[in-house]
């Protein structure tokens, strides 16, 4: 660590190393992609780059330096080095500001696609804005036992602001387990969401996800927009837990559930929602569905009674 400052150490707490790992840095103000990226005064300008010099299974750390500015990617990003970890360097806050942004024109979905296992992301955005309303879903993580702390998921942001658009996708067939998302942020505020949109989306029997102390955000005049939502029955697998999760609607329309869940989940499919908090929406779950929770809502604008855990059925 001899070629960086003694502070940086902060970061990288509980971030694995081992022998031969390589740390990165990116700097999107100060840097260039000729540089080597190893040095403070050499940083990399873009994610691109100093993802291509990371190894596979080496627990190599891309730095990514917060200025004030999005890190535009020249494509769609894939994540597949396995234990290749990401530290934003920035402020912390429930927004980012060390964060990545998909190219202007980008049809391409998922615009982020985290198919690697064992990674650390630490207090790193995920941004959105496209001008195709075909580029649909912001990340997809399909691989297993990452975790995600301090982030923000944000689809939807531009032209792809329309039905089917999802701020986070969790699972793959045969994979996509065992994610932890802490202290995040799903969604925004800032721009209206609409109908058929979504904050996280459970797809091919994702299991064993947990999110901690996360912040679930809209704004939508709508009625069907999810903060979560599993579109199909073989969508989630044993245990995908929420715990003190904030769930907020900060619209004016009557969002008729917070959850959509299809009928008919596999018996062993379950959702634990626990010490959950929602806001500006009626209902958990109309279906009642493979829900279990300890959580219920009165009334539209009211704060929630607490209770002991319960299953609800159809």
């Amino acid at each position: 660590m001899s070629l960086f400052p003694p502070s940086v150490e902060y970061a990288l707490v509980g971030v694995p190393r081992s022998r031969g790992s390589k740390i990165i840095v990116v700097d999107g103000v100060n840097g260039n992609n000729a540089n080597s990226g190893y040095k403070w005064d050499q940083p990399k300008a873009g994610i691109d780059a100093a993802y291509a010099l990371t190894t596979n299974r080496k627990n190599d750390i891309i730095l990514l330096v917060g200025n004030g500015l999005s890190y535009t990617t020249t494509a769609a990003l894939t994540w597949a080095n396995d234990f290749t970890h990401l530290i934003g360097l920035n402020s912390g806050g429930p927004e980012p500001r060390s964060r990545i942004k998909c190219p202007a024109a980008l049809a391409t979905t998922p615009f982020v696609t985290w198919s690697a296992d064992g990674c650390v992301v630490k207090n790193v955005g995920f941004w959105h804005e496209t001008s195709d309303a075909a580029g649909l879903v912001n990340v997809l993580v399909s691989g297993s036992r990452n975790t995600f702390d301090g982030c923000q998921f944000a689809g939807g942001v531009g032209a792809n602001a329309v039905t089917g658009a999802r701020s986070l996708q969790v699972g793959a067939a045969g994979d996509g387990s065992g994610n932890t998302f802490k202290n995040c942020i799903i969604g925004l505020d800032t721009i209206m969401s609409v109908n058929g949109m979504a904050g996280v989306e459970f797809v091919s029997g994702a299991m064993h996800t947990t999110f901690d102390d996360c912040l679930f955000i809209t704004s939508t005049n709508g009625t069907t927009y999810a903060h979560v939502t599993v579109a199909a029955a073989a969508g989630v697998g044993r245990l995908n837990l929420f715990r003190r999760c904030l769930f907020i609607n900060e619209g004016n329309g009557a969002q008729a559930e917070c959850m959509v869940i299809a009928a008919a989940l596999p018996a062993a499919s379950r959702i634990y929602a626990v010490d959950c908090w929602m806001y500006g929406t009626p209902e958990w779950n109309l279906t009642n569905n493979g829900l279990v929770t300890n959580v219920t809502i009165a009334a539209n604008t009211t704060g929630v009674a607490t209770g002991n855990l319960m299953m609800i059925t159809s």
